[in-house]
This record gives C-alpha cells, structure tokens and sequence, in this order.
C-alpha cells in the first residue's frame, strides 16, 4: 500500500538547493585567505623597505635616485639587490612605493613631514635627520576576488609601515 506524500527523494532534493551554498562559502574562505596572505605579504615587503631606508648608511630620503634607496627598494620588492628581478608580489613596482620622512613636534605632540631643506630632514644640504620614516604604496595594491559569475571592482589593499630613523 502506497503513502500519499511519500519523502522519497526530498533529501537529494535539500542536498541538491545546498551544494552551490557550500560552494560559495569555500570559494569566499579561500579568496579571504588569497588576499590575507597578500597583505600580510604587502606588509612585511613595507617593512623590509622601512628596516632598510631607516638603518642604511648615508642614504638621502630626499633625493628619489638615491643609490642607496634604489637599493633599499630593489631588496624589498624582489628580495634580491636586483632591479630587474621579479617582484615577491605580482605588479607591484619600484614606483608605487611611497617613502616619507616625519619629524615629531613635542608642541602639538604629533608627527609631521618633514621637508627637504637644509633646515629641514635632507642631511645632505646640513639638516638634521628625521625621527620616523614611513613608507606604504601611494596607489594601494588592487586585488580583484576570483569568484565566478560575480563581477566586482577590486579591493584596494594599503599597507603601511612607520619605523623609527636610526641612520646617519
């Protein structure tokens, strides 16, 4: 004797409405962790740069050709001391690095840039050195999700770094 309204198949059914639902939260756990690893990635490379722009002898933050900052730059971006290696992060280039130079002002305690004068940070031209170098990526570094069928503008990551001078 039959059942009217007999289950048979209902489970194949739910399982069928909740297979693209768990297809979708592993797609959005690995892109997560895509760009969570490309950020930490990001900021380690502005650490490098900070590390070395701040503790290099004899390097003029001022002068954007500086021998020595080019340097810095090549070995944060490549990990090499080549400039013509690729990059540890895809398109990321010698150029979107932006590095500043700040002063600390104990009258209105907070950090200010610190111009390129001789009465300011260039210690080429007989200034005094800065107290912080901060350097982070002028544009971002845009990461676009992966995720088929869902289009979206990128997500702009913007790591920055602010390290103590102590180079000459």
């Amino acid at each position: 004797m039959m059942r009217l309204g007999s289950r048979k198949g209902t489970s194949l059914v739910e399982g069928i409405m909740f297979i693209p639902l768990v297809i979708l939260l592993l797609l959005g756990m690995m892109e997560f962790g895509r760009i969570t690893y490309t950020y930490y990635q990001l900021q380690k490379i502005m650490y490098a740069l900070a590390r070395a722009a701040g503790t290099q002898q004899n390097i003029n933050l001022c002068n954007a050709g500086d021998e020595n900052l080019a340097r810095a730059i090549a070995i944060a971006r490549t990990g090499t001391g080549e400039t013509g290696a690729e990059p540890v992060v895809l398109g990321l280039q010698a150029s979107d690095f932006r590095i500043r130079i700040e002063r600390y002002d104990p009258t209105t305690d907070s950090l200010t840039d610190c111009d390129c004068s001789s009465t300011g940070c260039d210690t080429s031209q007989g200034g005094s050195s800065p107290d912080f170098v901060l350097v982070d990526l002028s544009n971002g570094y845009p990461v676009t999700l992966r995720i088929p069928f869902i289009a979206q503008d990128p997500i702009i990551l913007r790591p920055a770094v602010r390290l103590p001078f102590g180079g000459t």
